[in-house]
C-alpha cells in the first residue's frame, strides 16, 4: 500500500460510510405511490426479510420490485450492465472482455425480443407492475447507493426487457456443455491428444446414479401405500444438493424437502428472501433482484428445490469461412452467409469506443477466433427461444404434481433437477431443460461445423425426461451426479460432477429408518471427504514400499498426521490441510503447474463463466493415474512423484503456517470471504467485503466449499451453499432457512452481513409463514398506499 493510499484510506472510509448512511431506507415509512390498486403492508422480520401483504397480485409484484430496489439497487444495476455489455463505461478497459462476451452472446437483444414476444402472456402485467415498483423507488430515492457515487453512475429506469435480459444471463451461466469442449481442445493443444484423453473426466462407476430403475411413478393412496400408475406426463420407460424424504421416514410424520444450491458467494448474495401474499397467491423463498417471482421455496400447497443437472445442452462448432474477413462459411457442400452486427462499447477514459464485430451463424455466435478462416461458434438452448420466467411463475402457483410437471415443461432452459413435495405427502422429481438429440454421438471436442454431420435433429421428449413420483425407497436426491443408467434410451451427455457428494448423501439416507430436521441440518454442514480416504491409501502404499524408517523426521510427522486423519475436512483439521496441499502439489508435479487441468481455457476470453464441467475432476484424474503405473503421464515413478509432493507439502505448510503442526489448520488456508464487486480494489475490499471466516469443505464434501478454479486455497472466493432450506410439508411454520451475508446491499445496514456467522456455523432461522408468526418476529412495518 503506497503512502498516498494510506493517507486517503480513512477519508475514503468516512465518505463511503457517510453516503451509505444517507441511503439507508426508512423501513417503517407510509408511502403513497402511483399505479397501486390498494394498500400493501410490508412487514420485515429481524433479518429484514419482507413479508408483503397485498390486495392484488399486481400490487404484490409492485412491492417486490420496490423492496428489491430499496435494498439491492446497485446489485441490479451491476448485473444489468453485465447483461448489456456496459461495464467498461464505468470501470474502464479492465471490464472490456466481460462486455465483449455479453455483446457477442447478445443478452440485451434477446431480452428485448423476449419482451416483445411475451406481451400477450398472462404474466406480462405482473412484470410491468414489478418494473413500476423498481422505478418508483428510483424516482423517489434522494440518495443513490454509495457505489453509484463512487463510480459516478446515474440511476436509470428499469424495463421489462431488463428482467428478461437478466434471465438470459442466468440461464446461460447455469447451462452446461460448451466449456468442457473448449477445455478439452485446450488440453489437447497443451499436452497432445493421447495424453489429454487419459485424464478427460469420467464418472466413477462406484458413485451413485439417480435413477437406477428407469422412471418410477407411484400414486400415494389414502392409507399411505403406493401403487404404480400411468398419468399425464408419466410414461414409464426402462449440482448443488437437494433431497426429498417421504412421510413414513420422518419423525414428524410428514414429507420434507431440503435444498442448498451451490454458487459463487459474493456480497451481496445472489438471492433475496421474500414472502408474497395476495389473493390466490402466496409463496415464500428466494428471488433474484431484478427478476420477479420466487425461484426456490414453497407456496401453500407444494415446495420445490433446484440443482443443476450437468446435462449437455450446448455444443461448440468449428466453422470454416471462405476468407478471413468475409461472412461466407462452409456447410457441407453449401456456402452459407453469416449475419453481422457491430457493437460499440464505450470505455471510461478512452476517446474512441471499441467496435465488436459480432458474427452469427446458423449454429450461433462466433465466440473465439482460431486462425484466419476458422472460428468457434456456440449453439446453446440458453440463446434460443424459451419460457423460463413463465415456467417459474407456474411453479409459484402450482397446486399438485400435474401443475408442477406442467411448469417443468415450460422450463426448457436451464436444465435443472427440480425436487417436489406437497401437503398430501407426495414427493417427486423432474428433470427440466430441452436436451438436444444429435445426428451423431457427442464428441469430446468441438464439432466440425463445416462438414454438416453434427446437427441437432430434435429434443429428448419431455415425457421421457428422467422423473420420479413417490419412489418406493422413500427418498430421492440429486448432487449434480449422473442421473440415469447406461440403459437410458437417450444421450444426456457425460459431464456430470464426480459423484462423491451423492455417494455421501446416499449413505446418510440409508443410515436409519427415520430422520429429523436435526439430521438434515448436520448433512448440510457435513465435511466428510470420501476422496481423502483414497489419498490416505496412496500414502499408506508409499510408506509400505519405501520403508517408513527412511523418511526424515519432519516428513515422517506429516505422514503420520495424514494417515491418522479422520477424513473430516473441517476448518480446524490438520490432516485436511495436508490433503488439500498434497492434492495441489500432485497436480503441479504431474500436469505442470503452468498447464493446470483446473482451467486451460483463458478466462480473460470468457470472464463471465468461472467454472467449467472439469470442476472437481482433477481428483479423479489423479486417482486414475495412480491406478495405472504405465500411464504416459509418468515421467518418473508414481512413488517418486508422491514422495516429492509430500516433501513439498511439508515445506509449503511450514513456510505458510509455521513449524508447529498444530497450526496447520485447513480453515487458515481456506477463509470464507464474500467479495463485493468493488473489492477488486484492496482498499475498497476492506470496506465492502464480508466474512474472512475460516471454514471447512471443498468440491467433494456434502457441504461444498470449493475454491474458484485457478485460485485454489489462496483465492478466498468460494463456491458453496448460497441458500439452505428445510421445509416441513406437515407444518410450513416449522420450516427453516439461512443464506450467507445478509438481506441488504448497504454497507451501513445492520442487515448487510448479519446472517454470515450463523450460516458458517450451520445455524438456521425460521422460514416464517403464518401471519401470526410474521407479527411475532416483526421488526419493521411499512405501508404502500395508492395516491
Amino acid at each position: 500500500m503506497t503512502f498516498l493510499t494510506k493517507m486517503l484510506k480513512p477519508v475514503l472510509k468516512w465518505f463511503v460510510h457517510k453516503q451509505a448512511k444517507n441511503n439507508l431506507p426508512n423501513l417503517n415509512k407510509i408511502i403513497h405511490a402511483p399505479d397501486l390498486k390498494g394498500k400493501v403492508e410490508i412487514i420485515r422480520d429481524q433479518w429484514s426479510v419482507p413479508h408483503i401483504y397485498a390486495e392484488s397480485k399486481e400490487d404484490a409484484f409492485f412491492a417486490q420490485g420496490y423492496v428489491h430496489a430499496q435494498e439491492r439497487l446497485w446489485q441490479m444495476e451491476l448485473t444489468r450492465r453485465i447483461v448489456s455489455g456496459r461495464l467498461s463505461e464505468v470501470i474502464g478497459k479492465d471490464a472490456l472482455e466481460v462486455d465483449r462476451i455479453a455483446r457477442i452472446m447478445g443478452f440485451k437483444h434477446l431480452g428485448q425480443t423476449d419482451e416483445q414476444e411475451a406481451s400477450s402472456n398472462v404474466l406480462f402485467p405482473y412484470l410491468e407492475s414489478y418494473v413500476k415498483g423498481v422505478n418508483y423507488f428510483i424516482a423517489t430515492c434522494k440518495y443513490p447507493p454509495v457505489e453509484f457515487k463512487l463510480l459516478k453512475v446515474s440511476m436509470e429506469n428499469w424495463t421489462v426487457a431488463d428482467c428478461f435480459g437478466m434471465a438470459r444471463l442466468l440461464a446461460m451461466q447455469m447451462s452446461q456443455g460448451w466449456l468442457h469442449e473448449l477445455e478439452r481442445m485446450g488440453m489437447a493443444e497443451l499436452f497432445g491428444l493421447e495424453k489429454a484423453q487419459e485424464i478427460f473426466p469420467e464418472y466413477l462407476a462406484t458413485n451413485p446414479v439417480c435413477l437406477n430403475y428407469g422412471i418410477e411413478t407411484n400414486e400415494r393412496k389414502a392409507d399411505g401405500t403406493l401403487e404404480a400408475f400411468k398419468g399425464p406426463y408419466l410414461r414409464p420407460l426402462g449440482g448443488s444438493n437437494n433431497w426429498v424424504v417421504a412421510a413414513d421416514k420422518m419423525d414428524t410424520g410428514a414429507a420434507a424437502l431440503c435444498n442448498d444450491p451451490h454458487l459463487l458467494i459474493n456480497t451481496p448474495n445472489i438471492w433475496y428472501e421474500n414472502h408474497l401474499v395476495a389473493p390466490d397467491y402466496e409463496v415464500t423463498g428466494v428471488s433474484i433482484p431484478g427478476v420477479p417471482l420466487v425461484l426456490i421455496g414453497h407456496n401453500a400447497n407444494m415446495a420445490w428445490g433446484a440443482t443443476l443437472t450437468y446435462a449437455d445442452i450446448q455444443d461448440t462448432y468449428i466453422e470454416k469461412f471462405v476468407n478471413p474477413d468475409g461472412l461466407q462459411y462452409h456447410f457441407g457442400d453449401r456456402i452459407l452467409k453469416a449475419s453481422v452486427r457491430v457493437e460499440k462499447i464505450y470505455i471510461k477514459g478512452e476517446k474512441a469506443p471499441h467496435e465488436e464485430k459480432v458474427i452469427q451463424t446458423h449454429h450461433g455466435p462466433a465466440i473465439l477466433n482460431l486462425d484466419g478462416t476458422h472460428k468457434v461458434t456456440l449453439c446453446s438452448k440458453a440463446l434460443q427461444q424459451n419460457e423460463m420466467i413463465f415456467g417459474f411463475y407456474e411453479l409459484n402457483v402450482a397446486e399438485n404434481w400435474n401443475d408442477f410437471v406442467a411448469a417443468c415443461e415450460k422450463l426448457t432452459v436451464p436444465s435443472l433437477n427440480l425436487v417436489y413435495a406437497d401437503i398430501k405427502n407426495n414427493i417427486g422429481y423432474y428433470m427440466t431443460g430441452e436436451v438436444p438429440i444429435r445426428a451423431r454421438s457427442k464428441g469430446l471436442l468441438p464439432n466440425k461445423g463445416y462438414d454438416a454431420l453434427h446437427e441437432w435433429t430434435g429434443r429428448v421428449p419431455f415425457e421421457a425426461m428422467p422423473h420420479v413420483l413417490n419412489p418406493t425407497q422413500g427418498y430421492y436426491y440429486t448432487c449434480n451426479n449422473k442421473l440415469v443408467g447406461d440403459d437410458y434410451p437417450y444421450d444426456l451427455g457425460n459431464i456430470w460432477m464426480n459423484g462423491y457428494r451423492a455417494k455421501r448423501l446416499q449413505t446418510l439416507l440409508d443410515s436409519k429408518d427415520k430422520f429429523g430436521f436435526d439430521d438434515f441440518a448436520s448433512w448440510q454442514l457435513d465435511f466428510v471427504s470420501l476422496p481423502g480416504a483414497s489419498f490416505i491409501q496412496l500414502v499408506r502404499r508409499l510408506i509400505q514400499e519405501k520403508q517408513y524408517e527412511n523418511l526424515s523426521g519432519y516428513l515422517k510427522k506429516t505422514v503420520d498426521l495424514f494417515l491418522n486423519w479422520d477424513c473430516e475436512l473441517t476448518a480446524d483439521s490438520v490432516g485436511g490441510a495436508i490433503y488439500q496441499v498434497l492434492k495441489q502439489e500432485l497436480i503441479d508435479l504431474i500436469f505442470d503447474k503452468n498447464k493446470s487441468i483446473r482451467g486451460v481455457v483463458p478466462r480473460k476470453e470468457l470472464p463471465i463463466f468461472a467454472v467449467s464441467e472439469f470442476f472437481g475432476h482433477d481428483v479423479t484424474a489423479i486417482l486414475r493415474l495412480f491406478d495405472n503405473p504405465n500411464s504416459v503421464w509418468w515421467e518418473r515413478s508414481p512413488e517418486e512423484i508422491l514422495l516429492e509432493a509430500l516433501k513439498n507439502t511439508t515445506e509449503y505448510l511450514t513456510n505458510k503456517l509455521g513449524s508447529n503442526t498444530a497450526n496447520w489448520k485447513w480453515g487458515r488456508l481456506h477463509p470464507m470471504v464474500a467479495k463485493h464487486a468493488l473489492g477488486v480494489k484492496p482498499i475498497l475490499g476492506e470496506i465492502f467485503d464480508t466474512g474472512n471466516l475460516p471454514i471447512g469443505g471443498d468440491t467433494d464434501t456434502l457441504c461444498q466449499m470449493a475454491f474458484v478454479p485457478g485460485e485454489h486455497y489462496g483465492g478466498k472466493s468460494l463456491i458453496g451453499a448460497s441458500y439452505r432450506q428445510m421445509i416441513d410439508m406437515g407444518d410450513f411454520a416449522n420450516s427453516k432457512c439461512i443464506a450467507p451475508v445478509g438481506q441488504s446491499g448497504n454497507v451501513q445496514s445492520p442487515h448487510y452481513a448479519d446472517q454470515m456467522e450463523r450460516w458458517v456455523n450451520g445455524d438456521y432461522k425460521p422460514m416464517l409463514w403464518t401471519r401470526e408468526q410474521v407479527e411475532q418476529h416483526q421488526r419493521y412495518r411499512a405501508e404502500l398506499n395508492p395516491l
